[in-house]
């Protein structure tokens, strides 16, 4: 069976969101640096910053907040990471002013553990500034376990107690759906 015209258009324009042959050589997807950009200047998060997967592999977002209190947690060590550790096994309580995670929750087991340890690590009134993927290619760093629609992204934040919860869908793959679904949500 051929594929029409719509859905070869739609694997193109897929295709152009993933096209990186070396993602360790990439830069960080140009929709997600801007959209966190944009979250910066109008939330103002304060340190200090925990970075959940921090690990250098396609850009990084660390020079948007201010490096005095950032701390990035990966799971192995290499370039941005300042802590080895699992987000899921996070004792961290109240500590931070912001917690962001770009680009890693779908490469998280258990994602729905992941953002309950990343509201405790959250003071009151703190900022989480999430990035992740819906229709795009399974890529591995260690693993790819998950795509989140944005009604799934919200049901998690949600579910922990998140308020102002802001969901948005970045890029469309036509009949398919977006290509990332970002949020930003304050712990009250």
């Amino acid at each position: 069976m051929q594929p029409d015209g719509q859905h070869r258009r739609g694997c193109l324009l897929l295709y152009k969101y993933v096209a990186c042959k070396a993602m360790r050589r990439c830069t960080t997807r140009p929709e997600v640096k801007d959209w966190v950009q944009g979250i910066v200047t109008v939330y103002q998060p304060k340190a200090p910053v925990l970075e959940v997967g921090s690990y250098f592999v396609n850009g990084t977002i660390r020079d948007l907040f201010p490096e005095k209190g950032y701390i990035g947690i990966d799971l192995q060590r290499g370039p941005g990471v300042d802590v080895v550790t699992d987000i899921c096994k996070s004792e961290s309580h109240e500590e931070y002013a912001t917690v962001v995670c770009c680009e890693t929750l779908e490469h998280i087991i258990e994602p729905w553990t992941a953002i309950e340890r990343m509201y405790a690590a959250l003071k009151p009134g703190g900022v989480l500034i999430l990035t992740t993927h819906f229709a795009f290619k399974m890529h591995s760093y260690p693993s790819d376990y998950w795509r989140f629609t944005p009604s799934g992204l919200r049901y998690l934040l949600d579910r922990v107690g998140f308020a102002e919860v802001r969901i948005a869908a970045e890029g469309d793959v036509p009949g398919v759906g977006p290509v990332g679904v970002f949020a930003v949500a304050r712990k009250p």
